[in-house]
């Protein structure tokens, strides 16, 4: 019987994958394109695979490994044609995930931790040292000492040392989020520890005799970097090169074979899994719109692990790990307990689709209000992708499902901090799901039109358009109901406000659907009268009858074409907000509820099925 290949979700060590034969991605030829760099810092959204690529280049260098390269590279690209260097290399490893995110404990526990490494190092290559210097390096002190031991000791030796930074960002990053800007300075600034590490590792590259012959740093963003270093002035920023676009994330083709060989083997639809991969976690783009489409690494083993070890649909398809790593951002939008600026940026991004400005690839921490570095790090972070340019600018556009969940969870999460609305996410949910099986819409409409007027009460109405859109699909989307969220898409010749777009594919029961156009009154203008709703409403229902007779759309959806919505109708054709829903049964096909919005401010003043 054949033995399936394993997923090995969470596992980042590239030795253990091979070994086990796991589901690996053969990118080693880019190992060849990395030795053009001696000193890289290579930057991806959070589980991405980097540290996968730094386990692989210490099986590929380190001198410990060079009898089992064999065995670590047999069968990829760069096992057939390796590179001169490949296991000369001593190796000093750090992965600062491990260190300590209080900030009453950073210091001594990056001391701690980062002295471990040195040490281990002593002990990994006793016999490869000059005489006396892996007990120079145990008896040091504290972690800047010992790696002064080792830099000054391996000096004009000949020995080759290539360092290797996992993750520098993930402690300073927690810290900024979560204890402030003061807590982040001392670390990076002045005469902070983590600062002077980073000088005493600049001095390690110093000279044509310096120890460090490589250094391969990653993490999430360029500022911390920016912080300690005023830049990463040792080395090079690669993260935008175009031979590193696909360094790591499944291309499509990666997507394919993966459900090609699964599907058959675990009893699911390779169409299915891969469609769903696609729409879920794909479409990150790195340097240019130009590069090739990227899916997240983890979250693509995530899917197919609970679809071959699990055997089950996952209930919810964004990975938890990676919803508590987004949940620690929050702090982005919010300041003393007040909306700012960043907050506004999420909000046009989620109402208008896209931002537009140059990528920057260099700024500190106090300078992430700036819209233009805020737009930037939303895209390190992965929120954000690249979709196109304007001349000297970069669109960018969120990538995927998954995104726009965590991000559009960023404007509820802000709004709870501000005007606590935590409970009545719930209570959205729930209407969806009323919905769903019923068709029973007035119950979120009623829910969402509240919390707009309360958001809209004490928000800017110069943008006030922006702000209720934004607040629609971010409560919609955050509210985790059975359907995909969609905003501003095309169909029928033009583009729907907003639509509750069935989740076929893990409900296929679901009995209902929605498009809604919704429209807006300023503010400041007089109430609209009764006969200039009833215009609104007509160019209204002439738009959704575009976009609902769209075959695109019908066929995806699942639309009962026969009889439309008054198959199935949640509240009387004309019906007001709040009128008794019918219960029409499920037959296979969905039926379509098109709904008309109209906000005269922050007040819905009509909400009607048409």
């Amino acid at each position: 019987m054949e033995k399936i290949r394993p997923i090995l979700y969470g596992v980042a060590d590239y030795a253990m994958i091979r070994k086990k034969n796991g589901w690996f991605l053969d990118r080693t030829a880019k190992i060849r394109n990395l030795e053009d760099t001696a000193y890289a810092m290579f930057l991806r959204p959070r589980r991405f695979g980097k540290s996968l690529i730094v386990s692989m280049l210490r099986a590929y260098y380190d001198v410990l490994f060079a009898d089992r390269f064999d065995e670590f590279f047999g069968g990829t690209e760069i096992g057939a044609n390796p590179t001169a260097e490949r296991g000369k290399y001593l190796v000093l490893r750090f992965d600062f995930s491990a260190v300590a995110k209080d900030p009453v404990r950073v210091e001594d526990s990056f001391n701690a931790y980062a002295s471990l490494c040195c040490d281990a190092f002593a002990r990994d290559y006793p016999q490869r040292l000059p005489d006396g210097l892996a007990e120079r390096i145990l008896r040091a002190p504290d972690i800047c000492a010992k790696l002064n031991e080792i830099t000054v000791g391996l000096a004009h030796t000949g020995i080759k040392l290539y360092v290797l930074i996992d993750e520098y960002d993930n402690f300073t990053n927690t810290i900024l989020a979560e204890s402030g800007r003061n807590a982040y300075d001392e670390l990076c600034h002045g005469g902070g520890f983590f600062k002077q590490f980073f000088t005493n590792l600049k001095t390690a590259t110093a000279d044509t005799d310096a120890p460090v012959t490589r250094l391969f740093i990653t993490g999430v963003s360029p500022v911390t970097m920016d912080d300690v270093t005023s830049g990463f002035n040792i080395g090079t920023n690669i993260s935008l090169e175009p031979q590193f676009a696909d360094f790591t994330g499944f291309r499509h083709d990666d997507l394919r074979a993966m459900a090609d060989y699964y599907a058959p083997r675990c009893g699911f639809d390779a169409d299915k899994a891969y469609g769903a991969a696609i729409a879920w976690y794909d479409n990150y783009r790195f340097g240019s719109a130009a590069a090739p489409s990227i899916a997240n690494t983890t979250l693509v083993l995530y899917l197919f692990d609970k679809l071959v070890r699990a055997k089950v649909w996952p209930d919810d398809m964004v990975d938890e790990n990676l919803r508590t790593d987004y949940a620690k951002i929050r702090h982005l939008v919010t300041m003393d307990r007040r909306l700012n600026g960043n907050f506004h940026v999420l909000e046009n991004l989620l109402a208008g689709g896209s931002l537009e400005e140059p990528i920057t690839q260099s700024f500190q921490a106090n300078e992430i209000s700036k819209k233009e570095n805020f737009t930037s790090l939303l895209y390190w972070l992965g929120i954000t992708t690249i979709t196109g340019s304007n001349f000297e600018l970069t669109r960018f556009g969120i990538p995927n499902e998954t995104l726009k969940h965590l991000a559009a969870k960023m404007i509820p999460d802000a709004y709870s901090d501000i005007y606590k609305i935590d409970e009545r996410m719930f209570d959205i949910n729930k209407e969806l799901v009323a919905f769903a099986r019923r068709g029973e819409w007035s119950g979120f409409i009623g829910i969402l039109s509240g919390i707009v007027k309360e958001n809209f009460a004490v928000r800017d109405a110069v943008e006030g358009k922006k702000v209720v859109q934004a607040t629609l699909v971010a409560l919609l989307t955050a509210a985790k109901g059975p359907y995909l969220v969609s905003h501003e898409r095309e169909a029928g010749g033009g583009f729907y406000d907003l639509a509750l777009a069935p989740r076929l594919d893990r409900w296929p029961d679901i009995a209902h659907a929605a498009l809604i156009e919704m429209k807006y009154v300023k503010a400041g203008d007089p109430a609209p009268t009764p006969e200039q709703l009833a215009d609104i409403k007509a160019k209204a229902i002439d738009q959704l009858d575009r976009y609902s007779s769209d075959p695109a759309l019908v066929a995806k959806w699942h639309l009962d074409t026969e009889t439309g919505s008054d198959k199935s109708v949640a509240s009387p054709k004309g019906a007001a907000l709040g009128e008794a829903a019918l219960s029409p049964l499920h037959n296979g096909t969905v039926a379509l509820h098109r709904l008309v919005l109209v906000f005269h401010g922050g007040d819905c003043v009509l909400a009607e099925e048409v």
